[in-house]
């Protein structure tokens, strides 16, 4: 009788395309900004920086936060300083729309980035190989979070492994963060909907209900808890290993329309605000998860593809996104709201947020936005320099670039991106670590940089 492993297997090798290996495309980037010129904000400062080496990997009392880069979706994992684990969205798409003929230039989808390292596994597959790498004897991810139901964040659907006919098992697809599913158990999981999904209406993708179908097959048969994940709380996603050893919070922000008050405000939900929103605006982005990661003086914002679309009744801009900005207040690095994507990251939402480094998670060339990247760039918004890490710049990008006043502050390589924060906090590091293949070759590192918050005020 087939057992799941060899059910996966057979169905990966039979669905899924050979490497492109050769056949990747050459990049045709300046080499900016120049980690090496003593002149240049973002220059590599610490004479130990590690760049040709394997990537030093994580320890205690060390924040990791790893983007993971496959090319095809958007992958974070998190190790917080006392171990506790994080897989915060994980997905996957149609790879016979959006695998290697997306570099075939007759193909109308030339824009997708190229699978990473190639398509001969899916995302899923390639994300838990990377956990695998980090944490070679972890056997639970502690927290699996969905920050909102799209293909791209969560698997779905119609992209996967089928699992149809085998006996006992429930029939969902293994997509994304079921897929991770396969190689890991889940203790505590997060969506915007639980527990009665019908927030801010019943509305939603189908996405959804493929990732339902994996919550509750893995309560019944791998122990997995699912909370409603709660606006305005205080360490309800927390250190469980040894919470008392470390400065460290989380504070969940936004979700479903719904926007924390701060210490001394009003929480506002948008969609009971603004109810036309309800009916007219079916855009998954705005329902997103966001939160805020403290370890000292450091802080890191992350919000799905939470965007700014959501209008009054006389059709005018109701700022929500700008709200979410305010409310969580400057950061050290933030990972972009919906890659960086034309209707996310203005103005409002920069001014607040005022990262240093700005990391967006690529599958296609619009995920380098030239007017969002200019808006992160603005310093009539804030002063200070700016570091923006795209795990993929695209080449197709590359004429785009040129004479763009803020080029100078963009990486231009593709991999995966990794945030450290350590000596509690006080300084962090941001590497690009190779995803041509699973060596975890460190390409390049910036930093260290001061962490900028107050390590006694809690978020």
């Amino acid at each position: 009788m087939m057992n799941r492993r060899n059910f996966i297997q057979r169905a990966t090798s039979a669905g899924v395309a050979a490497a492109l290996g050769a056949h990747c495309a050459p990049i045709l980037f300046a080499n900016a900004p120049d980690p090496n010129n003593p002149n240049d904000p973002n220059a590599i400062l610490d004479p130990d920086h590690e760049i040709g080496k394997p990537y030093v990997g994580w320890k205690e009392g060390e924040l990791d936060l790893h983007f993971i880069h496959t090319g095809i979706t958007e992958n974070c994992f998190h190790i917080y300083p006392d171990g506790t684990t994080t897989l915060l969205d994980c997905g996957d798409r149609n790879w016979k729309k959006f695998g290697k003929t997306s570099w075939n230039p007759t193909k109308k989808d030339e824009a997708a980035c190229q699978p990473k390292p190639d398509d001969s596994r899916r995302c899923g597959e390639w994300v838990a190989r990377y956990i695998k790498r980090l944490l070679p004897n972890l056997e639970t991810i502690d927290y699996a979070i969905a920050s909102h139901f799209h293909t791209d964040h969560t698997g779905g659907s119609g992209a996967g492994l089928r699992r149809k006919g085998l006996a006992g098992d429930a029939d969902y697809m293994i997509s994304g963060i079921s897929h991770v599913g396969e190689y890991y158990r889940f203790g505590v999981a997060f969506d915007r909907g639980y527990p009665t999904y019908d927030r801010p209406t019943t509305w939603s993708p189908k996405e959804r209900e493929n990732l339902i179908k994996f919550w509750d097959y893995a309560e019944k048969t791998q122990g997995l808890k699912r909370e409603e994940f709660i606006v305005g709380a205080l360490d309800q996603i927390k250190l469980t290993k040894a919470p008392e050893k470390y400065n460290f919070h989380i504070r969940n922000l936004a979700r479903n329309g719904v926007v924390w008050g701060g210490p001394n405000g009003e929480t506002i939900d948008f969609f009971e605000r603004y109810p036309r929103n309800k009916e007219e605006n079916q855009n998954e982005n705005t329902r997103s998860l966001a939160n805020l990661i403290q370890y000292g003086a450091f802080r890191f914002y992350t919000g799905g593809d939470l965007c700014g679309v959501l209008r009054d009744d006389d059709d005018n801009d109701v700022d929500y996104e700008g709200r979410v900005g305010r409310v969580a207040g400057p950061v050290d690095v933030c990972k972009t709201n919906h890659h960086s994507s034309g209707d996310a990251m203005r103005a409002s939402f920069v001014k607040a947020i005022q990262a240093r480094v700005y990391i967006t998670c690529c599958w296609w060339m619009g995920h380098l936005n030239m007017g969002t990247s200019k808006t992160m760039c603005d310093s009539n918004l804030y002063e200070g320099a700016r570091l923006l890490c795209p795990t993929d710049p695209h080449p197709m990008n590359a004429e785009k670039l040129v004479g763009q006043p803020w080029r100078g502050s963009l990486v231009e390589r593709i991999g995966h991106v990794v945030v450290k924060a350590y000596d509690g906090g006080a300084r962090y590091k941001v590497y690009y670590i190779t995803a041509e293949d699973e060596s975890s070759r460190v390409d390049l590192v910036f930093g260290p940089f001061d962490s900028k918050g107050d390590a006694s005020v809690t978020v």
